[in-house]
């Protein structure tokens, strides 16, 4: 064995190019773990108001069969809009009469649908059945919580049938009964009161003799007296001319040459499972118009229920531009919502199109 030798030593270890890739792929998946821990907590956050807000709309109509409300006095749930999270609940919190107050949903949750006050009757019962639509920002998704006709109250994917029933008519029902028409009873006469005497004790005739009427005296006097002197003789000539009053500033009316805009029809309704209801379309016109404008429309709420298009995007003075409105499916997208139609430069108000989803 020479004593220069040195014994051959192995070394491991890793590359540079081995190091980065790990690291890449160890940023990769804490990033979709992080991502995905979000959108299970904001998903968390959706379902817990949901089923909230769900909570105090089962306890008003609790409360109105518990105290079987009088007309006036029924308790109520109330939301205020598109892209608002605050609700008002009215009913008998325990203090033995009723109030109204208002709770608000987490940040970053709002009403998608529009602006409704339910009303529950001594039964638990409402008018008309009605969906209430929680919008999530950050999942870009609604929750529905369900309110039926028969006060039934559910959050998620349940469908309710109310406005798929058709109205029942009921068969007139005749020639079964024989019956005798209740004859009309005749008045008796009502004797006139004993005629009044006059003076001298003879009944005759009370109406009262025709008035002399009294001469209007005229005033067409001749005032030929001198003011401050003594030869006044006192025949004041009444045809003096009245001081005439100014007439009143006329007000400034409009020429009609200011551009305004309207919507036809105001309403929608539509279906996710009837083909012949998917769509439907409203005109948007504007009147007036000078130069170009840009037509635009959106959900109010920043919603996305539905899916919109326009026929025209500019329109050149006056003209008109059809907005098409398809419903999608899925239990986030039905209920009433809010269509906003504009121009810009603004030409009058913007209009809104009311859009009511069925199943």
């Amino acid at each position: 064995m020479k004593p220069n030798s040195k014994a051959t030593t192995q070394q491991r270890g890793f590359t540079l190019t081995q190091m980065v890739v790990t690291v890449a792929i160890i940023s990769v998946v804490s990033v979709f773990g992080v991502l995905g821990i979000r959108t299970a907590r904001a998903e968390f956050r959706l379902q817990n108001y949901a089923r909230l807000f769900a909570t105090f709309v089962e306890k008003a109509r609790a409360d109105s069969i518990r105290r079987h409300a009088a007309t006036g006095q029924e308790s109520s749930i109330e939301t205020f809009g598109p892209g608002n999270g605050t609700y008002a609940v009215t009913m008998d919190f325990g203090a033995g009469v009723v109030e109204t107050r208002n709770f608000e949903l987490e940040n970053g949750l709002t009403f998608s649908t529009a602006a409704k006050k339910v009303t529950f009757d001594w039964r638990g019962r409402i008018t008309e059945a009605w969906v209430f639509q929680i919008f999530s920002e950050y999942l870009e998704k609604s929750l529905p919580v369900d309110v039926s006709g028969s006060g039934d109250i559910t959050v998620g994917e349940q469908h309710f049938p109310d406005q798929l029933i058709p109205p029942v008519e009921i068969a007139e029902v005749t020639g079964d009964v024989q019956s005798t028409p209740t004859p009309t009873p005749t008045p008796t006469p009502t004797p006139s009161g004993t005629p009044p005497l006059d003076q001298g004790g003879d009944t005759g005739d009370t109406t009262d003799p025709t008035p002399t009427p009294t001469p209007t005296p005229s005033n067409n006097g001749n005032g030929n007296g001198t003011p401050g002197g003594g030869n006044d003789n006192g025949n004041g000539n009444g045809n003096a001319s009245p001081t005439p009053t100014p007439s009143s500033t006329p007000t400034p009316s409009t020429d009609g040459t200011q551009c305004t805009s309207s919507i036809s029809p105001t309403e929608l309704f539509l279906s996710q499972t009837d083909s012949s209801k998917l769509s439907a379309s409203a005109i948007f016109t504007i009147t007036n118009g000078s130069g170009v404008r840009i037509i635009s429309a959106s959900q109010l709420g920043n919603g996305n229920a539905v899916t919109l298009g326009l026929s025209l995007q500019r329109i050149d003075g006056s003209g008109s531009s059809v907005v098409t409105v398809t419903s999608k499916h899925g239990a986030g997208n039905r209920g009433t919502f809010i269509v906003q139609v504009a121009a810009d430069p603004a030409c009058g108000s913007a209009q809104q199109l009311k859009v009511t989803i069925n199943n």
